[in-house]
């Protein structure tokens, strides 16, 4: 139901994942994952004249005898697969004292040792299956529950029970085999070491205070190194006997199956689990509001930004009711609203801060709140305090428009007929983590067709006045947190200046809000109308090719994969490869500038408002050797992304404030970056591997200033003066004969005056020598390993293609060693590739996180394993992964438009064979050991690479 809206996002700290192939963030979403516990926590039941809603009639929902609830949907995208998840009703929450982030570490070890799956071969079968760890195969675990998330294949039934089976072992016999308990402890440690920074240290000291009083302010997922360095085996084991009970889980299956046999399948698998005789219960863990206004002020060394945030905490309000679906709408209209303003107050160019926000949502199983946040420009954080609170009172006081209510009721409206018009075209993984939602917190789920029902009816019944005084309902002073932090070196107010800043605010006088209505159309008149002068048409492809009279060529390819969804692309050769080293500086951010800028006579804030209800999007951009178009739109509305497209070519705008607005964020940004360490180690290895380019150099302040307005204004309008060169690809759900007259008018009306470019090689040059660089940054006991092989090679179809199978390969070994052997990583990034422009080169790479002590270990294991694979090829084994792998990756990335338009677009830029680029027999018939052996040698160089190594540095001294 909540779908994207009122989510807060908390970093890697909040929830704790079971980890993939690379070491990326783990996000969670508050609201969709901390709400409402099975049992209920306490809320207010329902009227009896507002009844529970319905479930999707398409959703088979059951009880074993023993508790266990699951949930069966016979569901076809992807097409031959299904998303298997077992969801637990317990997570950090329910830890002991003495198992602190083992409720995570248990996550882990479901995946390295279980009854019928001994150590590694849950990540075995995976493998052998063509799926990959984490992206197939993973699990995530917050404060109130973990869940673990498989997709199988269903045309090989085999695969599929062992799926089931695999969901089984997960719920009760895992083994906790004590080798693994200790290898896997690395594994743990690492993660939390890749969290930890500036970020992390500021939210140890704030996140007791945001939870005064309540055991969510001790349980952060991650857990803590003093019990994850020491739990013995048997804390473990006691935290999965205790919580991984039948009544605490439900087994989820949506998928393209026969949902009978499943639901049998899902019956017999699991009816024979038993409770635990005086098995613990779960009950509510309470969060406070009863305190008077708190404010936690603090700094750190490192931090590169400044935030305030504000939390009126409050009750848990459940959804399940069509009332309460209802609620959810006002609040979502409320938020809209108010959001906008924000984003309008941003523009202006002196405004305190850079972005702000709100909304409302879960906070925790009984808790909600509403949250308002900015990202503030350095010591401005009293005048952002006061605009947060200043706003409300606006609203408050003279309301919102009849204009700005019916902008947001139209995009409230466009989201849900999306929503619904994408039902059965939306991935299997995204209904079952909604399933979630509604086994964790009994959240409504009545289908997309009856919540856009909901929509059409309750949207015209929201009055301005039930909105203007919203806010009044959700919590206030009491219950209210105001959490702050900053650079060390910033000026910060006091606790006292703070509850003194609120208060004048609240109390204030304030002018009404001004809003123009925004009801002009975006283009009028039309341009007059090119031709299509020549068709082509790539039948095996279903590929068709339209020549404009104006030299532009268009690509379409017509699918069915998603209902509401047409995406496109385009490019023209150049870029600011052919712009003078004295001009670059304003070249290198003329098209973001230009799109902050709005377009023809609309400035950002009123194209926000003129696009008020529509599914469009179009951007512009310059490369080094490309200028390029890009944007998305449901059918409906693709009329409104060509227009737009049309004005963001032909029509950008020079706006002075928008300019201002611009320098004053990118000033922002780079001002502090340099306390950032990890930034800096990375700028410092983009400066070696490009051999100190200028125009690879860091972005700096001095570089900023330098920017001219009129100048960046005058190459972008350069750049994209003649069209006559562009190629547009689109993709998705088309009628050719609907799209034809609309390129005809808004790109065949595109100027041309016959130029013929290509980008012209700047001399970007790789270190043609062994270079190893350590830098000291950063007081965490953290390093980084960045090692980077390159050398000038021919570019061929073949070679590419066996780039690509190596990369496989070794992430594979890399993991299996790194990581599940030496338990020295949470992962590892590897990539190879022939590159082909501007020079013909290959490209081995390999980054990963690990502790300082174990660096050198790593590094001599990441060259042996990969001299090794260059001496001896590889198994059989690992063949047979890797074809499966690319077999199954292929299934279902050819059943989406971005991969179609990525394929047809790579191969129009290098006019190559369409056909012959996505050949897959002719990719798996490259997958033998002597090919690997023989790509491993071509691309692995002990004599040329850089080796980039972050250490840190020595602590420094407490900020105060």
């Amino acid at each position: 139901m909540r779908s994207k809206l009122a989510r807060i996002l908390i970093t890697s700290f909040i929830a704790a994942g079971c980890g993939g192939s690379q070491p990326k963030p783990q996000v969670v979403d508050m609201p969709a994952e901390v709400v409402t516990a099975r049992p209920a926590e306490p809320a207010a039941p329902p009227s009896p004249n507002d009844p529970v809603s319905p479930l999707d009639p398409k959703i088979k929902r059951g009880t074993l005898p023993n508790g266990l609830t699951y949930y069966v949907v016979k569901h076809h995208k992807p097409e031959q697969r299904a998303a298997l998840w077992l969801a637990v009703n317990a997570g950090s929450v329910q830890e002991d004292d003495d198992q602190r982030g083992l409720a995570h570490y248990v996550e882990h070890m479901a995946f390295n040792g279980t009854k019928r799956f001994p150590k590694q071969e849950i990540v075995d079968f995976i493998e052998k299956s063509g799926m990959r760890f984490g992206a197939d195969a993973n699990a995530y675990t917050s404060f109130d529950q973990t869940v673990y998330q498989l997709t199988v294949p269903t045309d090989d039934q085999a695969i599929m029970l062992k799926g089931l089976d695999i969901l089984r072992d997960w719920s009760n016999d895992v083994t906790f085999d004590p080798a693994e308990v200790e290898k896997e402890r690395g594994v743990v440690l690492e993660e939390w070491r890749l969290g930890r920074g500036a970020d992390a240290r500021i939210f140890d000291k704030q996140f007791p205070i945001i939870f005064q009083g309540s055991k969510y302010g001790t349980r952060l997922p991650i857990g803590i190194p003093e019990v994850l360095k020491k739990a013995p085996r048997d804390t473990l084991v006691r935290y999965y006997k205790d919580w991984y009970q039948p009544q605490n889980m439900a087994v989820i299956a949506v998928g393209d199956f026969d949902e009978v046999q499943i639901e049998k399948e899902i019956q017999a698998r699991f009816g024979d689990l038993k409770r635990t005789a005086n098995a613990k219960s779960r009950l509510p863990v309470p969060v406070p509001h009863d305190h008077p206004t708190l404010v936690t002020i603090e700094t750190d060394l490192e931090m590169p930004y400044t935030s305030v945030s504000v939390y009126d905490k409050m009750d848990h309000r459940r959804e399940t009711t069509k009332g309460d679906y209802r609620r959810f709408i006002v609040e979502a209209l409320y938020h809209q609203m108010l959001n906008a303003r924000f984003a309008e107050l941003a523009q202006d160019p002196e405004s305190p801060f850079m972005y702000a926000g709100s909304g409302t949502g879960g906070f925790a199983r009984t808790s909600d709140t509403f949250s308002r946040y900015a990202g503030v420009k350095e010591g401005r954080v009293e005048e952002t305090v006061t605009a947060l609170f200043r706003e409300i009172v606006r609203v408050e006081k003279y309301g919102f428009l009849p204009s700005e209510l019916a902008r947001a009721a139209k995009d409230q409206l466009t989201g849900a007929e999306t929503s619904a018009a994408e039902w059965e075209k939306t991935p299997s993984a995204a209904l079952a983590d909604e399933i979630t939602r509604h086994f964790f917190e009994d959240e409504q789920m009545p289908g997309r067709h009856m919540e856009l029902a909901f929509n059409r009816e309750l949207i015209p019944t929201v009055t301005l006045d039930e909105l203007n005084h919203l806010a009044r309902t959700w919590g206030g002073e009491k219950g209210r947190v105001i959490a702050i932090s900053a650079p060390a070196k910033s000026t910060v107010p006091t606790i006292a200046d703070v509850k003194k800043l609120v208060a004048t605010a609240t109390a204030a006088n304030v002018d009404p809000w001004k809003d123009d209505a925004g009801d002009k159309p975006l283009m009028a008149p039309k341009p007059a109308p090119g031709k299509v002068t020549k068709t082509a048409v790539d039948e095996a492809n279903g590929v068709t090719t339209w020549t404009l009279a104006n030299g532009i060529k268009v690509l379409i390819k017509p699918t069915t994969y998603q209902n509401d969804e047409i995406v496109f692309t385009a490019f023209e050769r150049g870029g600011h490869s052919l712009v003078s080293d004295k001009d670059f500086v304003h070249a290198r951010f003329a098209a973001e500038i230009v799109s902050s800028s709005g377009v023809g006579e609309f400035d950002a804030t009123a194209l926000r408002k003129v696009l008020a209800g529509k599914e469009a999007r179009a951007s512009v951009g310059i490369s080094e050797l490309s200028q390029s178009v890009s944007g998305s739109a449901r059918p409906a509305d693709i009329e409104t992304a060509l227009q737009l497209a049309h004005l963001r070519i032909t029509a950008p705008r020079k706006d002075p404030k928008a300019f201002a607005r611009w320098r004053a964020q990118q000033l922002e940004d780079v001002r502090n970056k340099s306390l950032d360490p990890e930034r800096v180690f990375f700028e410092t290895m983009s400066e070696i591997t490009s051999s100190k380019h200028p125009r690879y150099a860091p972005e700096t302040e001095k570089m900023v200033n330098a920017v001219d307005h009129d100048k960046a204004l005058a190459i972008f309008k350069e750049r994209f003066s003649d069209a006559g060169d562009f190629t547009f690809v689109f993709v998705g759900n088309i009628e050719p004969a609907t799209l034809q007259p609309l390129v005809e008018t808004y790109l065949g009306s595109l100027p041309s005056k016959g130029r013929k470019q290509k980008w012209k090689d700047i001399g970007v040059k790789f270190p043609a020598k062994k270079l190893t660089t350590t830098v000291n940054l950063g007081s965490e006991p953290k390093s980084f390993f960045d090692l980077s092989m390159n050398a000038p090679d021919k570019w061929s179809l073949d070679g590419a293609r066996d780039a690509n199978i190596l990369s496989m390969v070794l992430r594979i070994r890399l993991r299996e060693v790194l990581r599940e052997d030496m338990g020295g990583v949470y992962g590892v990034q590897i990539w190879a590739s022939l590159q082909r422009e501007p020079k013909q080169k290959r490209d081995l790479g390999v980054f990963f996180g690990c502790a300082p002590e174990n660096v050198e270990k790593l590094r001599t294991a990441v060259f042996d394993e990969v001299a090794k694979v260059a001496k001896d090829g590889i198994g059989p084994a690992y063949l047979d992964k890797v074809k499966e792998t690319m077999r199954r990756t292929r299934e279902t990335d050819s059943k989406t438009n971005w991969w179609w338009m990525s394929q047809i677009r790579q191969a129009a830029y290098y006019g190559d064979d369409l056909g012959k680029a996505i050949d897959m027999s002719a990719t798996l018939a490259r997958v033998t050991s002597d090919n690997i052996k023989k790509s491993a040698s071509r691309f692995f160089s002990k004599d040329t690479y850089v080796l980039g190594i972050m250490r840190p540095a020595a602590p420094p001294a407490p900020a105060k």
